[in-house]
Formats: structure tokens, sequence, C-alpha cells
């Protein structure tokens, strides 16, 4: 083994033990070292391999503390599934055998949440990764990387294909199913759009399910209305992890919404020009509401601060 893998060896171990007493806190921040590098996620996984194949081994297996300064014989500890005892400098010698025993009680399900002009890398594998757009949040399944649930927010996949275990993304009180592809997903005033660029997926998988190929794009507004499926440009699925937003005429309520999530700001939009169709592509320029002066002659309408947020409204009334 290279010095470069001994290295990252010693980092999943590391991260192993640690992830005991691990918080939200500190998985977020193990995923983004799995996200760093391919060859992080498959040292962790043969930690996790090597700790799943021990624990056959441990109702027959007894540890015992090391002496203490007083001379009493410390109670032997029966071999309850992943209890360890360390002592002293054996720690550094005895850390391959402890990540093998340590208990983890964290629960199975976790969330990731982003603030509004944050995006983050979630990897559940060496395949599939997940970007998570601004005021974004979802749920992940610690035991299961081909699990996901999208409360709210907008988020890019990258899915690998494995036909046997599709991937499954919970939106809401419905489902999309995907074997490997690459699709975007938003959740927002109680809508739900989807987009693929690449593959295939289904949305609402079953009886009435809505197949999606690459460059088709689908809404659900909900309240009992029909989902509506349209032709979607590949190039604009997921275009905002490049700070990109590109419309073929979508309403300036979507380029809002899209715009809140990117700016770190909160845009409403005047009812009588909600509807109306934007064409064009916008910059993110990371100025956050210092752009929306420039992009207000972009989109052809005023923008009025109120109490801290913004109001997209018609320039004259001629809108009205």
């Amino acid at each position: 083994m290279t010095t470069e893998m001994e290295s990252i060896t010693s980092q999943a171990i590391d991260w192993h033990i640690r992830l005991y007493h691990g918080d939200d806190a500190l998985w977020e921040a193990f995923t983004v070292w799995l996200a760093e590098d391919d060859r992080h996620v498959a040292a962790y996984e043969a930690v996790e391999n090597a700790d799943h194949e021990i624990d056959p081994l441990l109702p027959d297996v007894v540890f015992r503390e090391a002496a203490n300064d007083s001379g009493e014989q410390e109670p032997s500890i029966r071999g309850s599934k992943r209890r360890w005892v360390l002592a002293g400098g054996a720690l550094a010698a005895s850390a391959a055998l402890a990540l093998l025993l340590i208990p983890r009680f964290a629960p199975d399900r976790y969330e990731i949440a982003t603030r509004a002009g944050e995006t983050r890398i979630v990897t559940l594998d060496a395949g599939t990764r997940i970007i998570l757009n601004g005021a974004t949040r979802m749920t992940f399944d610690r035991k299961d990387a081909r699990f996901a649930a999208l409360a709210g927010g907008e988020a890019l996949f990258h899915v690998r294909h494995d036909a046997a275990n599709p991937f499954r993304l919970d939106v809401g009180d419905t489902s999309i199913e995907d074997a490997g592809t690459i699709f975007n997903v938003v959740r927002d005033a109680g809508k739900v759009r989807v987009a693929v660029a690449e593959g295939k997926v289904v949305y609402n998988p079953g009886k009435d399910g809505i197949p999606l190929d690459a460059g088709q794009g689908l809404e659900d507004a909900g309240d009992g209305e029909p989902v509506r499926v349209a032709p979607t440009p590949v190039e604009a699925v997921g275009s905002w992890q490049n700070r990109q937003l590109i419309y073929r005429g979508e309403a300036l309520s979507q380029v809002a919404q899209d715009l809140s999530r990117a700016l770190d700001v909160r845009i409403t939009v005047s009812p009588v020009i909600a509807a109306r169709p934007f064409h064009g592509t916008i910059a993110i320029d990371g100025s956050g509401a210092g752009q929306l002066d420039r992009l207000k002659r972009a989109l052809g309408v005023e923008l009025e601060a109120v109490s801290g947020n913004w109001n997209m409204k018609p320039v004259d009334s001629g809108d009205q």
C-alpha cells in the first residue's frame, strides 16, 4: 500500500471512530470528505466491510481493561456487540481493532439543509452524488444509499446505474424512481418540477407512473391539476450548479423562485406578471441582492424592497 493510500485508509478509520458519537454537523463534514476523492469512498467502504465481517465473532470474545494503578482487577467485559476497551499507549496499536468494535447508535435517517445562496454536495456511494442548491432540505439514510427525500428546494442528481436496485427519491406524497441518470428536481410552493438530462426516470412509479427521458421535463402543481410534461433543453437541466439559469419561456414566478435560492434573498411576484414568460440566460455573479438592479432591466420588471424582501412588479401600468 502506498503512503498516500495508507493516509487515506487512516482517515477512513478515523472517520469511522469519530462517527460513533457523531452529530449532524460531523456527518455533514464526513459527506464532504467522501466527495473529495473516489478513493475516500472505497477506503471507507473497506472499513465498513471489515466492521460487518467481525459481527459473528463478537458473542464469543472477551475484552479486559488494562490493569489500573490500584491493583484492583477490573471486571471483564463480555462481547455485547461492538463494545471496545482501549487503554493508554495501546490506543494507536489497537485502532484497527477498535474501529471494528465501537457501537454506532446514530439514527439511520439524517437531514442536510442549505441556506439560500449556498450549495452542497452529498456523495452516497462511488457513483451517486447529489448537489443541493440553496434553501434546500433533504433526508438521507446511512444504511440505504439508494434512497433520499426532498422536503423543499432544489437538487441535481447523478445516480449510479443499478437495474436490480433502482434509486428512489421521495418528494412529498409521490416518488421518483431512477436506474441511473442525471436529473434535477425542484419542490417549491407546493409544486414539483422534474427535468432529465441523461437516462430515464419514472415519476410516481406504478400503475399511473409517468416515464421521462432525457430532454423531457414535468410539472406537478398538485391540487388535482393534471401533470404537465414538456420538452426541456438538456443544457438547462441543473445549469444552476454552473451559476447559470437558463429559461425557454418559463414564468416569471419560477424565475423569482430560482433567484431567491441563488441570491440569498426572498423575491415575490406581482400576480399580474407572475405568468409572463421569460426567455434568456441569467449568469449569477456572486453579488447577491446587488445583482437585482441589473437583472430588473433584463427581466423587464421593477424590483421594490419591502421589509427586507423584494417584490417583482410591472414597470408601468401597461402590464396591468
